[in-house]
């Protein structure tokens, strides 16, 4: 029989899958075997303000999990309880102090990476993506990313330095993280364990319901982030690297939320594998061929991203007289139409708003 879970304590209640809220979500539960049914059936108790209920009839029928018995051997793994001695031997992860990040919003005018943004894009744009994803400014110009996780705590930042006028990144200079320049200079502990998030993780709670999009590079979400008129009603994350993106680290976005891949164009392949997998394990997860079309074979030799398509496609974007150039994009967006909003094709094309100039 399937049920609503008693309550039992603050233990028997969960995390709401839609708004977020600690302790307020009553998953249902198999009360034969004991065992709960997916993450993300059961009835948040903030019926005002989020009103969330999903039930086992209302999940099964849209076939996107199996029933308890037949759910796949790495959503069990996923799902089962760590013993004691695990638990111990789980580090602590690291959070830094929000200071630190606060003492870099600031310095826009030698943030060679935001005067880029300003010198190709919409200035309001621009503002909305740096406050959105608070963008801060290094000691020598460079663009802050910070990671922050859905608790908007904050597990590090990423120091990168890029060319004002061209927005690539500068060979020159490596890379640098927060944590690391933090701990060489003694203000650290050398216990510090990281954990690294998905870039734009923070903007999840407050965007209940959005699809995410996700791609490689925190400049490539950031760029996309300013194309709203191409790419609507997305939540842009980024791995920080190609080899960042794997299942555990889907999971932490739930099983409620409609996810579409961007991959680079040397990441295909590699990306194409893991939405596989987190198919089987019940995501409702895509995978973009925009770059996998538009990147020739030297693209894809130096890593072409999403944000190399847009910023050369950003003046066919800003005028009208070229709208007929922009059937890539415009074609991407009907595709995202049809597969979040469940329109037909018809529909989405009639809802359609070319880019205005």
């Amino acid at each position: 029989m399937l049920t609503l879970e008693k309550y039992s304590g603050s233990a028997s209640r969960h995390r709401c899958p839609a708004c977020g809220a600690k302790k307020r979500f009553t998953r249902y539960i198999d009360t034969e075997t004991g065992r709960y049914l997916a993450d993300n059936v059961g009835r948040c108790d903030r019926e005002s303000s989020c009103g969330y209920h999903l039930t086992p009839k209302e999940r099964f029928a849209e076939e996107r999990v199996f029933k308890p018995s037949f759910r796949s051997k790495a959503y069990k793994e996923a799902k089962r309880p760590s013993d004691a001695v695990n638990a111990k031997q789980t580090p602590k992860i690291g959070y830094l102090e929000r200071h630190l990040l606060i003492e870099t919003l600031g310095g826009y005018e030698r943030n060679d990476f935001v005067r880029f943004l300003f010198d190709r894009f919409d200035p309001k744009s621009v503002r909305h993506a740096v406050r959105d994803y608070l963008i801060g400014t290094g000691h020598n110009g460079e663009a802050i990313f910070w990671q922050i996780d859905q608790e908007r705590r904050i597990r590090t930042g990423k120091l990168i330095a890029y060319d004002s006028k061209t927005g690539k990144r500068r060979k020159d200079r490596s890379p640098n993280w927060i944590h690391s320049t933090l701990r060489q200079a003694g203000k650290l502990p050398g216990s510090f364990e990281l954990k690294q998030c998905f870039f734009g993780e923070h903007l999840l709670r407050d965007r209940p319901g959005l699809p995410v999009a996700i791609v490689e590079s925190e400049k490539s979400a950031d760029i996309a982030s300013n194309c709203n008129e191409v790419f609507p009603d997305l939540v842009w994350l980024a791995t920080g690297g190609k080899s960042n993106l794997n299942i555990e680290r889907l999971r932490t976005l739930g099983y409620l939320r409609k996810i579409i891949l961007y991959p680079d164009a040397d990441g295909f392949g590699r990306w194409k594998d893991i939405r596989d997998t987190a198919r089987r394990d019940g995501l409702d997860i895509s995978i973009s061929t925009l770059i996998e079309r538009y990147a020739n074979n030297a693209d894809k030799g130096e890593g072409c991203d999403l944000a190399d398509f847009l910023i050369a496609r950003q003046r066919e974007l800003n005028d009208p007289a070229n709208r007929e150039d922009l059937r890539d994009l415009i074609e991407e967006r009907l595709a995202i139409m049809i597969f979040d909003g469940r329109l037909t094709e018809q529909e989405a094309k009639a809802a359609i708003i070319l880019p205005s100039g």
